[in-house]
């Protein structure tokens, strides 16, 4: 893997042109006036006046602050800037790691667009997504049908938007799948030359893909993965309101967005 730079780069993805200081791992570069910046640089230890406080992190009105112990600390505003204070000795896959995920998560929120938990396909012209508890297998499911010939759109955080008013529009994502060890087995896919998503013990590793097209695609499904104990499964049709629930339950990081502001929206 090459090694994290101050060599800016341009990236698109989730609709938006990314200039970068950091390397996304096999991603094509492309050309574009900024939508977002992402630098390294000194972040602030706390927020002045956050909403929400976790663990890790704090949110509130434009501002998201992120610590993730021995790796970075990421702060992101106003929905083009993020920020990275990078811990000594920290791993470059697991820099990206968090910054693709609860980072850019969060910047998502403050641009007023819906982020999912889950990973999509397209179908058709059009997009399904699955949705899910961690590790229920929706990396899995998408890159099995990917295998298949289906167009994969987003792993992990699946962006929607009302385009232009209309009805709601996935936004292709980072074009990487992260899958377990056994899982590439089963998919018939070799991990050599694959980067790991962390350096640790944990057997998960970063799979490229290729997007053909990065334009929208209206959502046709969505369907929320549960487990069950027998090896037959069963789609069982949601009616009505009890379409809401899973949406509310399956977005990413939904405290994010009482610190922000626009849980009600």
């Amino acid at each position: 893997m090459q090694p994290l730079s101050k060599t800016k780069q341009i990236y698109h993805a989730f609709g938006l042109n990314i200039v970068s200081a950091i390397p996304f791992l096999d991603m094509h570069q492309t050309e574009g006036t900024p939508d977002v910046v992402i630098a390294y640089g000194k972040t602030p230890a706390s927020l002045s006046d956050p909403k929400i406080s976790g663990v890790r992190y704090q949110v509130g009105p434009g501002e998201f602050l992120l610590q993730v112990d021995n790796v970075a600390r990421y702060y992101v505003t106003n929905g083009n800037n993020i920020l990275v204070e990078r811990a000594t000795g920290a791993a470059d896959e697991e820099i990206l790691l968090f910054l693709m995920g609860s980072a850019m998560g969060a910047l998502l929120h403050q641009r007023k667009i819906l982020p999912l938990h889950g990973s999509s396909i397209e179908v058709d012209g059009e997009g399904v997504i699955f949705v899910g508890p961690s590790s229920i297998g929706k990396s899995t499911l998408a890159g099995g049908f990917h295998k298949r010939g289906y167009p994969l759109l987003a792993d992990d955080v699946c962006a929607v938007t009302a385009k232009n008013g209309g009805g709601p529009h996935i936004i292709p994502g980072f074009p990487k799948l992260k899958l377990w060890a056994d899982a590439l087995k089963r998919l018939e896919k070799d991990k050599k030359g694959l980067d790991r998503v962390r350096l640790d013990h944990i057997e998960k590793y970063f799979v490229p893909f290729d997007n053909a097209d990065n334009s929208p695609v209206p959502v046709r499904s969505v369907f929320v993965l549960n487990k069950t104990n027998t090896d037959k499964f069963e789609v069982v049709p949601l009616e009505r309101g009890d379409k809401i629930d899973p949406i509310i339950n399956n977005t990413y990081r939904p405290r994010f967005l009482e610190g922000l502001g626009g849980k009600k929206e």
